[in-house]
């Protein structure tokens, strides 16, 4: 306008092609982010310790108008690492993941990385920020992609060589698939006779049918009723993430004495002092299909905090387990208040304490349980496969 009234076209010309400029980077600002969307895609929702699970990350420009440039900041697990880009941690302890580049008009971009599942627990993905702006980066426009995604990553399960479960009730009523003791009321068929057989199993009449020497069979009896006892309090050390490394195995030590049980098919509960959506971790013995994935699963989103101690469950959920169940314990720790709330279920079921060893917890006595084993803890054990119990 200055250009027009003193009739100089040259400055007239300059001031268009600014006011041009500026009312194209308004536009471009105010536009940038219409028909830009983001979208990640996980492979699966749960996964074992160790597996490796597929991330798909799609951006989209739809529209005419190009982006010089996008910044995408998705919000990652910190503790999960991701194959294939650099996830950076913030003071909040978020992880995110990065994604800056240009988008043609109608641009469709497909990145893929791995996950790799080496920490227990349910993981949140997102939600994601977008960010852009005109060319220059004058001016900027943000936008949140809220979507999150879940990812339920289940203890590490470890092989248990050496693990003793012991029990008072020697027999039961129905057929196992297991065969841990035999009812010799139910003779199953016959065999060869083997070194150490009991003289009085010898079947005769099929001796002398057969003329070799021949023994009864008998049908296996059920499995003990076994309840699981977890003390997720860790014993007291120095730093908090050691701390924190020692209940993470204990909490898998755990799950593999319930898996390494289930899968011999004994009925097996599973008590743990933590907390799922702060609610008491309880379930009780079973030998359902559907109970082992339920306990796994309660411990994968089990938090430390829960509104029940240990001894507090063993107090309650003691009483109702009843007489003939079996009791396995696994703590880092045996403090005076755990051994008395031990001693007074004792009467009524056999007891076995697996100790997860360190310098600082207390282990222990031996003459109050039926059983005991002790597996010492390492740094290293996220690595292990098999785990040796120790009497």
């Amino acid at each position: 306008m200055v250009g027009w009234v003193v009739g100089s076209s040259l400055l007239a010309l300059v001031g268009m092609l600014g006011a041009i400029a500026a009312l194209m980077l308004w536009v471009w600002q105010r536009e940038c982010l219409t028909g830009v969307s983001y979208r990640r895609a996980l492979g699966q929702r749960r996964a074992t310790f160790g597996e490796e699970v597929s991330l798909e990350v799609e951006l989209v420009n739809d529209k005419l108008l190009p982006l010089t440039w996008l910044h995408v900041e998705d919000e990652m697990p910190p503790a999960l690492n991701i194959r294939g880009r650099k996830v950076s941690v913030d003071r909040s302890v978020h992880g995110q993941l990065h994604h800056l580049l240009p988008m043609l008009p109608f641009q469709r971009v497909r990145r893929r990385f791995t996950v790799i599942c080496d920490h227990r627990g349910e993981h949140t993905f997102g939600p994601a920020h977008l960010r852009s702006g005109d060319p220059i980066g004058v001016r900027e426009k943000f936008e949140q992609a809220r979507e999150q995604d879940q990812l339920l990553v289940y203890p590490k399960l470890f092989r248990l060589d050496g693990l003793p479960v012991a029990s008072r009730v020697p027999l039961g009523d129905e057929r196992s698939r297991v065969k841990l003791v035999t009812d010799p009321s139910r003779i199953a068929g016959v065999r060869e006779y083997r070194e150490g057989d009991p003289v009085r199993h010898i079947d005769w009449r099929a001796t002398a049918r057969g003329g070799a020497l021949l023994v009864r069979e008998f049908e296996p009896t059920s499995n003990p009723r076994v309840a699981v006892f977890l003390d997720m309090r860790p014993p007291s050390v120095a730093s908090m993430e050691a701390s924190t490394d020692i209940l993470e195995f204990t909490i898998a030590l755990g799950a593999s004495v319930v898996a390494d049980l289930a899968g011999r098919g004994v009925a097996t509960g599973l008590y743990a002092s933590g907390a799922v959506d702060d609610m008491p971790l309880a379930r009780a013995p079973s030998t359902s299909p559907a109970a082992l994935p339920a306990m796994l699963e309660l411990l994968a989103r089990a938090t430390r905090r829960g509104p029940l101690s240990i001894v507090d469950l063993l107090t309650r959920e003691g009483r109702r387990l009843g007489h003939g169940a079996s009791l396995v314990i696994v703590a880092a720790s045996f403090p005076e208040s755990t051994v008395v709330a031990l001693e007074d279920l004792r009467r009524r079921m056999s007891i076995m304490a697996l100790w997860v060893a360190t310098d600082d917890g207390q282990p222990p006595p031996y003459e109050m349980f039926d059983a005991r084993g002790e597996v010492r803890y390492d740094d290293d054990w996220r690595t292990w496969e098999v785990v040796d119990i120790l009497p």
